[in-house]
């Protein structure tokens, strides 16, 4: 099978893994949470933001280069002088971002008025490495078609995390030993992914090339900085509900604003496609690799807009299982987020990205932040608390119908015919009919006097599904074979 024919196979098989992974993952912090307690829990989680908020603006997009600079290779020496450059200049920054936390140690503590930092120092200092190098491995395995092999990494990383919770809890260890435990699985990985990496690429030098290093950041800077941005602009609604409304209400509003974890999907099909159209576009078959991200975007909002939908329909009973019923007073803010699932069905700079044009991405990161720093105040002057989830809707909306437009631009295909709006539009009409039809049966049958609201949610949801691809099933092998066509052009708009 060529590797285009494979492409549908490695989009599934990526998910399936990272559906594991996120179970696991899942098991793993319900554990910690329990056997840990509410300080060390919230130590360890300010770390971690740290961690996370710090590698965005200190790697300067750099992980972002790789699917690009590997895809775009002509040879394998090519490639291998990018990946001796990509690991030095990585170990070397985020080693630097190490140093810098461990330093910073004392002002993090007072930030957080959380001492107990101080004493995990170590974990700042080795933590950034770790997962930066983490960060690395999907992106050269996917390139490389070792979906398999990154399935089993995953796996085996999950686990073994999960391993460490089990082990310190089963010989009654305390939260250092955990700490010390957590980051030497982490380290242990990192020193594994420079062996797969070395492995898969045939071999590679240790070593910085200054031509290169500049060309790099050319792409990845805009990326970055687009990265920080985009940290700001998820916060935006929360610094102002935060600002304007009380602790409690500001609860409530966090955690009715917290997106289910289905961007996965997307993410998955965009980490396999990537590749593949970077090279498309750079043998100019524009219109190929539209018809290509266009079969993608169907197959994944035809399964996102199915649990957004069915979320919408029966969100009391989601929100109750998730948050606990005295979290139901943002239930409308919970059902808005529902809807902004619907945004996450593609990467909608994926193309902009495959041509290299990541200013666009960066114009386009900076331009939601500003709509929501006007929005949302507004928003809330009209609507009260549901009008900052509003606004991030609005905002999110108006600039992917710019990422568009200007795909569009730069790929002389008409804004009609760079994005399946017909398809996109008929897929969500039948799951709106299918969302008022189920409704309204919860409403009318009995069975929660039985097996409770829950069990029945359960129930419908599982014929709405079942029914859902009885409908579905051409129009989801359709865009499944136009995947694995790599793009051809199959007379569908």
């Amino acid at each position: 099978m060529s590797k285009a024919n494979s492409l549908g196979k490695e989009a599934v098989l990526l998910t399936i893994s990272k559906i594991m992974t996120l179970m696991i993952t899942t098991v793993t912090s319900m554990l910690l949470s329990r056997f840990r307690t509410f300080e060390e829990y919230g130590t360890y989680s300010q770390m971690t933001l740290v961690v996370t908020l710090f590698s965005s603006i200190f790697m300067l997009g750099l992980p972002n280069s790789i699917n690009y600079f590997l895809a775009k290779a002509d040879s394998q020496a090519e490639q291998q002088k990018f990946l001796g450059v990509y690991y030095t200049l990585s170990t070397l920054l985020s080693l630097l971002m190490g140093v810098a936390l461990a330093g910073a140690a004392p002002l993090i503590g007072a930030y957080f008025k959380n001492p107990a930092i101080l004493t995990f120092t170590y974990f700042l200092l080795l933590y950034p490495w770790a997962n930066v190098t983490a960060s690395s491995i999907e992106n050269v395995l996917v390139v490389y078609h070792k979906t398999r092999m990154l399935t089993i990494y995953r796996i085996i990383n999950s686990v073994c995390l999960l391993g460490a919770v089990l082990v310190v809890q089963w010989l009654n260890l305390g939260f250092r030993e955990y700490m010390i435990a957590n980051v030497a699985v982490y380290a242990v990985f990192a020193v594994v992914i420079y062996g797969i990496s070395y492995r898969v690429s045939g071999g590679f030098r240790i070593g910085l090339d200054k031509n290169l290093i500049r060309t790099i950041f050319a792409f990845s800077l805009p990326l970055g900085l687009s990265s920080v941005v985009g940290t700001l602009n998820i916060e935006i609604d929360k610094l102002l509900i935060g600002f304007l409304m009380d602790t409690e209400q500001m609860a409530i509003y966090t955690n009715a604003s917290k997106e289910l974890p289905v961007s996965f999907i997307a993410a998955s099909i965009t980490a396999v496609l990537l590749p593949q159209l970077t090279k498309m576009l750079k043998q100019n078959r524009n219109k190929q690799a539209i018809q290509l991200w266009a079969n993608a975007a169907e197959l994944s909002f035809t399964v996102i807009s199915l649990i957004s939908a069915g979320v919408f329909a029966f969100a009391e009973d989601v929100m109750s299982l998730l948050y606990s019923e005295k979290y139901l007073p943002g239930l409308p803010i919970f059902r808005v987020y529902t809807l902004v699932l619907l945004l996450r069905c593609t990467y909608f700079g994926m193309i902009l990205n495959a041509k290299g044009k990541t200013k666009d991405i960066f114009y386009a990161g900076v331009a939601s932040l500003a709509l929501n720093v006007v929005l949302n105040p507004l928003m809330y002057w009209l609507m009260g608390m549901i009008g900052p989830a509003v606004a991030t809707f609005l905002s999110m909306f108006v600039v992917l119908l710019w990422q568009l437009y200007r795909t569009a631009k730069c790929t002389n295909v008409s804004f009609g015919q760079v994005f399946p709006w017909g398809r996109v539009g008929r897929i969500a009409m039948v799951n709106v009919c299918f969302a008022v039809v189920f409704a309204g049966v919860k409403q009318v049958l009995p069975l929660e006097k039985w097996i409770a609201s829950l069990g029945e949610s359960l129930i419908l949801g599982g014929c709405w599904c079942l029914l859902y691809l009885l409908v579905m099933r051409k129009t989801i092998k359709r865009a499944w074979d136009g995947l694995n066509r790599g793009g051809e052009e199959d007379g569908n708009s």
